[in-house]
């Protein structure tokens, strides 16, 4: 597998511009990838959303913080859609904005989307571009003033799975500082997972092994960084159960965590907005980056 990230004069140029960019677009790789035959970006705009539902280039969409820190906090953010499309508006560049109010600096993943592709490129995508994201962030933590101990992975729906899948990497150098997880799809059990995601991630060819390897629940261990899960009691589309077994394992392995379930709030509901109390989970998200002395 070939993981050559943009040359490092792109990111040099951005920095000693004088004109302050809301947001940096930047490239993962700079070279052909194995899985990748004939991809275009097909991106819809719908009841004022912005969808992706097929990814030419993987990238890194940077958001910078007002935070003049040289040594302040990041989040890769990774938007929802059941690996078939990535849902930017409601759950990356809302987020991003939102992280930036904290003096956190957000990273936006627009990932490879396994619905698109066949075989073992299934698996490989989404993962290999998220690694290569938080690998990135981190080698140039100096250009981008962040603190490579501070780097946090935020993830919705399948963005959850995608994750926890990174703080479970067994590349212990890949893996985030910390995680926070909303609404994830976490079990790979066909009783219990969001069909979606199973059937994109694995098409009809899902054997037991790779059940079981795509379980982030069996995937916990003592490296796993502390999480915070926050999912609703009548989600339908990833049932609460999702949270709870990761929840445990965390437990299990003496991983610090914190859950919170809501009465309400659905599924897909992004900051929350309008959705009932679960509007209240970015002020216990904040509390706990508090706690945990990521953010002041």
């Amino acid at each position: 597998m070939r993981r050559t990230y943009v040359i490092p004069v792109f990111i040099f140029l951005f920095f000693i511009s004088d004109i302050i960019f809301a947001q940096q677009i930047i490239p993962l790789y700079n070279s052909a990838l194995d899985c990748d035959f004939n991809k275009k970006d097909r991106i819809i705009e719908e009841g004022g959303s912005t969808y992706i539902y097929e990814i030419k280039s993987p990238e890194i969409w940077y958001y910078p913080s007002e935070n003049k820190e040289s040594n302040k906090p990041a989040v890769l953010v990774i938007p929802g859609g059941g690996y078939t499309y990535l849902s930017i508006t409601n759950e990356g560049i809302s987020i991003a904005k939102w992280l930036n109010s904290l003096g956190i600096d957000a990273f936006m993943l627009k990932h490879r989307l396994p619905n698109n592709y066949s075989g073992s490129c299934k698996q490989r995508v989404a993962i290999e571009d998220g690694q290569a994201a938080i690998n990135f962030i981190r080698d140039n933590s100096t250009k981008f003033k962040i603190n490579p101990n501070k780097l946090g992975v935020m993830g919705f729906s399948a963005g959850g799975h995608l994750a926890s899948s990174l703080s479970n990497l067994k590349i212990n150098d890949s893996r985030p500082n910390f995680s926070v997880l909303l609404y994830p799809v976490i079990t790979m059990n066909p009783k219990e997972t969001n069909s979606w995601t199973f059937s994109s991630l694995f098409g009809e060819s899902a054997t037991e092994e790779m059940i079981l390897r795509f379980s982030n629940e069996l995937n916990v261990d003592r490296n796993t960084p502390p999480t915070i899960i926050i999912h609703s009691d009548n989600d339908e589309a990833v049932i609460p159960e999702n949270s709870i077994r990761y929840y445990m394992a965390l437990r299990k392995n003496n991983i610090p965590t914190a859950l919170h379930i809501w009465e309400d709030g659905g599924h897909g509901y992004g900051l929350g907005k309008g959705r009932g109390s679960i509007e209240s989970w970015p002020i216990i998200v904040e509390e706990w980056m508090k706690n945990r002395n990521i953010i002041d």
